[in-house]
């Protein structure tokens, strides 16, 4: 599914939106030459680089070919099951040459070379790796990489004061994990569960145990959330389906970069500034970002869109040898020729 979108760009100061899924890297720079202008008492500017943990050194930007593709990656954080599982894997892909940006989603259940899904290559091989795989399946080259702890989220919205989030499609997920109640039996004698676990297995016996759960529901359209409600909007799972969490975390990613950028917002940068640099993980620096800014221009030519990857398009559903729900492409088990030429064709 691709979906055209019209940006308005006077929400988006100096093309944030552009290159905001970069959101972390590029905010604190943009808020940085913001106020370093004016000279507030608590300038960015005392945010310094090496506050950001830099890997790699990211590719050398080349102003004659304009393109750069880079990676952004959520994972849970420290307090949930798979903490560094990446659910949000989104390629950034920007051509200055056209004036396209487009946003790229790439499943977490798409299974990759060495028999594992590609949200699981992160915390196998490190965030600065998961390029590799990526380009594998997308075709895209990787010059720049971001991952975001989603658990830091929650401060940073609360921080900002709760988020607008225009909520996609509406969904209601009966089964949202509460924190810490994992292995209550929830008033069932030992005799009961020995039934239970005769008779169901996985998610079903699971769902037995409902005061392990809470009830999520969300409306279609606008809704004023906080840093709380936020993570348990993106990490929602069983409301709808890993594509629908895609639109939903490019609806938060949206609805923060709103909030950092607005008029609102920026009597809290210090506290924001604070929030962001622990939370990312990079190999962009300041005079990179810098650069960017230079190289793309008027952002306010650009068109954007987005992309995800879906078995409407072109993924099917499978089951790898340990019996785990996988996604592979219709092409057949690592044969990612198709997903590039879809790439390739709507890019």
């Amino acid at each position: 599914m691709i979906q055209k979108i019209k940006a308005n760009w006077q929400n988006f100061a100096i093309g944030t939106l552009l290159v905001g899924i970069f959101i972390l890297g590029f905010t604190i720079t943009y808020l940085t030459l913001t106020f370093s202008k004016v000279g507030t008492k608590n300038s960015p500017a005392q945010a310094t680089p090496d506050s950001l943990v830099k890997f790699n050194a990211p590719i050398k930007i080349d102003d004659q070919k304009g393109i750069f593709n880079t990676l952004l990656l959520g994972y849970g954080g420290e307090g949930h099951s798979g903490s560094y599982l990446t659910d949000s894997i989104i390629v950034v892909h920007v051509n200055t040459n056209t004036k396209k940006a487009t946003l790229i989603s790439i499943p977490r259940d798409l299974w990759v070379r060495g028999n594992h899904k590609i949200n699981a290559e992160g915390s196998l091989n490190g965030f600065q790796n998961v390029g590799g795989p990526v380009k594998d399946v997308t075709g895209l080259p990787i010059n720049y990489f971001v991952s975001v702890d989603f658990g830091g989220f929650v401060k940073l919205i609360d921080n900002l004061g709760a988020i607008t989030v225009d909520v996609p499609k509406a969904f209601d997920d009966a089964f949202y994990p509460i924190l810490g109640e994992e292995n209550n039996v929830c008033g069932k004698t030992e005799e009961e569960i020995f039934v239970l676990k005769n008779k169901y297995s996985g998610f079903d016996l699971e769902k037995q145990f409902t005061c392990r759960y809470e009830r999520l529901h969300f409306d279609k359209g606008p809704v004023s959330i906080d840093g709380t409600t936020a993570l348990k909007f993106v990490r929602s799972r069983h409301g709808d389906s890993d594509f629908g969490r895609s639109e939903r975390q490019f609806a938060i990613l949206k609805g923060v970069l709103n909030k950092l950028i607005s008029a609102h917002s920026l009597d809290k940068t210090s506290k924001t500034i604070d929030t962001l640099v622990k939370i990312v993980r990079t190999n962009l620096d300041i005079k990179t970002i810098r650069n960017l800014i230079e190289v793309f221009g008027n952002t306010s030519q650009y068109q954007l869109s987005e992309i995800h990857l879906t078995t409407d398009n072109v993924l099917n559903t499978s089951t790898s040898f340990d019996k785990q729900f996988i996604l592979v492409p219709k092409a057949g088990n690592f044969n990612f020729s198709g997903i590039q030429k879809f790439i390739q064709s709507s890019i």
